[in-house]
């Protein structure tokens, strides 16, 4: 991702930037990810059942276009359905993700002004490596710039996939109202975007608690 471009999307996400860009709107960002920025799609088909009539006490199977009326059907079998039990932990752990993903979002909008001494802490319980090295490299290198958050990022999640100890999650962000502000001349110095889609992927730690490990910028429009 080129530098400028970076900072035109929510400023601690990416995190990948060094300097401030000018007022510029943004061009289509790819993710660094696209091997796994894709969703992979239902595909629905149909099966054509084949009678079969056994014929005579030898092996020989012979495929008639016409079989006995008398014939019985034999029933197959029904694919396996999920256990309640596991459908509803299935649908707990997706809230829970996405709970995570929406309140790691409204710390990034502050993660620069909490306290030097707790942040990390702080940080540590919504976010997991490395996506929080990250985040606390992006701050030493706004406050070397004098540059902090403003506004707030509004969120748009439009899928959630968990897999195990792992989630995906998919958003629309509405980023219109937030970026960075120099703290010095109180001058934007970035502007936010209707669409920024975004990914996140999130780990469960054995506390059972899901933390985001890695946000990806997929570029403006969703």
């Amino acid at each position: 991702m080129r530098l400028e471009e970076a900072l035109l999307h929510s400023p601690l996400q990416s995190l990948d930037v060094t300097i401030v860009a000018p007022l510029q709107r943004p061009a289509r960002a790819h993710a660094d990810d696209q091997g796994s920025g894709g969703w992979d799609l239902l595909w629905i088909g149909r099966q054509m059942a084949a009678r079969f009539c056994w014929i005579g006490a030898a092996s020989a199977i012979v495929l008639l276009s016409g079989c006995s009326s008398h014939q019985e059907a034999v029933a197959l079998p029904s694919p396996t359905e999920p256990t309640t039990a596991g459908t509803a932990s299935a649908s707990a752990d997706e809230r829970a993700a996405e709970s995570t993903y929406k309140n790691f979002v409204a710390m990034l909008d502050r993660a620069d002004s909490l306290p030097s001494d707790t942040r990390r802490q702080q940080l540590s319980t919504l976010m997991a490596e490395p996506q929080l090295s990250r985040v606390l490299k992006r701050i030493d290198e706004m406050k070397r710039q004098h540059l902090t958050t403003y506004g707030k990022v509004i969120p748009h999640v439009t899928s959630v996939e968990v897999d195990g100890n792992n989630a995906t999650i998919l958003d629309c962000q509405d980023t219109r109202n937030a970026g960075l502000i120099n703290a010095a001349t109180h001058k934007k110095v970035n502007r936010g975007i209707r669409e920024d889609h975004t990914k996140a992927l999130l780990v469960k730690g054995s506390d059972g608690n899901w933390r985001v490990s890695k946000s990806i910028e997929l570029g403006e429009g969703c």
